[in-house]
């Protein structure tokens, strides 16, 4: 089975991202996720942040307050000590996250973005389509990766 390398060099990224904007200020669960929004160009589901948020309190790397704002109670996000420690001890991936993160708006914010629809619609067909069909697909692919990959190798390609 294939796998992305994105992946692994993403791996622990998202928590490391909510450290990072945490040690910036304390914030609500959604200002965190409108910063992770911000940075990557990517909101995070609330189906995959919250847990990951949970499992940060849990392990004492973030803390949480209730504040009252407008008469209502307000669960505020902080970083710990500890939390503190673990980011500094973790810098030079942080620093790695960042960039990634910024490449991410980058792709995204530039319409690159398309190429996973894209894919999510061929696999959604295959079942219905031929094998001549997936035979074109497979040549489109090829030239796609061909002229990508000569693009970011500095030539055309063409």
């Amino acid at each position: 089975m294939q796998r992305f390398r994105f992946k692994s060099r993403f791996r622990g990224g998202l928590r490391l991202l909510v450290l990072q904007i945490l040690s910036e200020e304390p914030t609500h669960a959604y200002g965190i996720m409108r910063r992770l929004g911000e940075l990557t160009g990517f909101m995070p589901s609330s189906g995959a942040f919250f847990p990951l948020l949970r499992s940060l309190v849990r392990s004492g790397l973030v803390e949480v307050d209730e504040v009252e704002r407008g008469g209502k109670a307000v669960k505020v996000y902080r970083l710990s000590e500890e939390g503190r420690r673990v980011l500094e001890s973790h810098r030079s991936q942080v620093e790695e996250v960042l960039r990634l993160a910024r490449s991410f708006r980058r792709f995204n914010d530039s319409g690159l973005s398309r190429v996973f629809q894209v894919v999510d619609e061929v696999l959604g067909s295959m079942d219905r389509l031929s094998d001549r069909q997936v035979e074109e697909l497979r040549r489109a692919i090829m030239d796609f990766e061909y002229r990508v990959l000569g693009i970011l190798r500095g030539g055309g390609g063409e």
